[in-house]
């Protein structure tokens, strides 16, 4: 008789026709407007499962990712955002696997798992976003993926992509690299339930390697440290909230206030801070659609900036919109200003301010 083939939840590879062609315009754009250096392809193994995994600045990395391999490489891509409105259709056209982030996506988790049980290649990138590159923790999703399926992780450490793209359209030729390192054999099977320390000590790793493969300029522009400090002023009244320091490095996040803005259409441009006086109606507007928004995907921050963080970025947001009620009621301003210092390795440091006068 012969055996039934198992059944997949996604095949691979698919699209090839499509995937060719833009594989191949791919290269040749970048190769055409930018100074481009690629590295250790070799590395890659030419048939088996395999996991690509790199570090995250740009919409450009995943693009290379696809491109230079000589393999079809499935990528993973967030579903809790929206993309871009002229990306978007450029994304659906060469189709990824879709993960909820800061959730567990079963269906994106097994279609990633499909494909490399199929012996196929997926890219990935451990720290899960680019709100923050070289400061944010990785996730475990990689580790999990390498242990349950065998696939070595290839790291690859890209260089100089941050404005390549907007440097490139404007003719500038960029200096980018994309330098592929040497397989990480996945690690061992912990028996019974997933050992979460161990999926992060290799999740780790894998970032270490990564980063040891990116150029020296690159590395000095991540701070060595971070300190975010916010004060209140209701009327004639300062306070310093425990959520402070929390919501400032929120505001101080522009990454994130462009997924709320430009990705997820939400009224908040009031927090960009370009203006000092603003409106208790902007301010109560633009803090009652993050907050609604959470009751939607309530992981956006704890996945971000942690739990503890990401929980107190929260109660911010409830705890000002609630004091602006009260200010308001009594008719009192409220003046919030908020900080960051940023040090670097070089010894050089950076500041920058806000200061929100909300008024009637």
């Amino acid at each position: 008789m012969n055996q039934a083939k198992p059944q997949f939840s996604i095949p691979y590879p698919r699209f090839k026709t499509r995937r060719v062609f833009l594989r191949f315009l791919i290269r040749d754009l970048l190769r055409l407007l930018t100074r481009l250096n690629v590295e250790g392809l070799e590395h890659i193994p030419p048939e088996g499962a395999v996991i690509l995994a790199g570090n995250h600045v740009s919409y450009l990395e995943p693009v290379m990712m696809m491109a230079f391999p000589d393999r079809f490489v499935e990528p993973i891509g967030a579903g809790d955002m929206p993309f871009e409105n002229g990306l978007e259709k450029l994304v659906s056209f060469f189709g990824y696997i879709s993960i909820d982030r800061g959730s567990l996506d079963r269906k994106g988790i097994n279609q990633a798992l499909d494909v490399l049980r199929q012996g196929g290649v997926i890219s990935i990138f451990p720290e899960g976003g680019m709100w923050e590159p070289g400061r944010m923790q990785p996730q475990i999703g990689v580790a999990m993926l390498s242990q349950r399926t065998g696939a070595p992780v290839i790291p690859i450490g890209f260089s100089g992509l941050s404005g390549s793209i907007k440097n490139a359209l404007g003719f500038r030729f960029p200096k980018i690299q994309m330098k592929v390192g040497e397989p990480i054999p996945a690690p061992g099977a912990s028996g019974g339930s997933p050992d979460k320390s161990l999926l992060l000590t290799f999740s780790r790793q894998i970032l270490d390697e990564i980063y040891s493969l990116i150029e020296e300029d690159e590395k000095a522009l991540i701070p060595l440290e971070q300190r975010h400090q916010l004060s209140v002023k209701v009327g004639e009244t300062v306070l310093a909230p425990s959520w402070g320091p929390a919501f400032a490095h929120f505001l101080h996040a522009p990454v994130l206030l462009d997924s709320l803005k430009i990705n997820l259409k939400l009224p908040i441009q009031v927090l960009y801070g370009q203006r000092e006086n603003v409106s208790f109606t902007a301010m109560q507007s633009a803090l009652a659609a993050i907050l609604d928004y959470l009751k939607i995907n309530p992981s956006f921050f704890t996945y971000r900036f942690g739990k503890e963080e990401g929980n107190q970025v929260g109660e911010g947001l409830r705890e000002l919109s609630a004091l602006l009620k009260e200010a308001q009621t009594e008719g009192k301003d409220v003046c919030l200003e908020t900080r960051e210092t940023l040090r670097y390795k070089d010894g050089r440091i950076a500041k920058s301010e806000k200061r929100f006068v909300i008024t009637p």
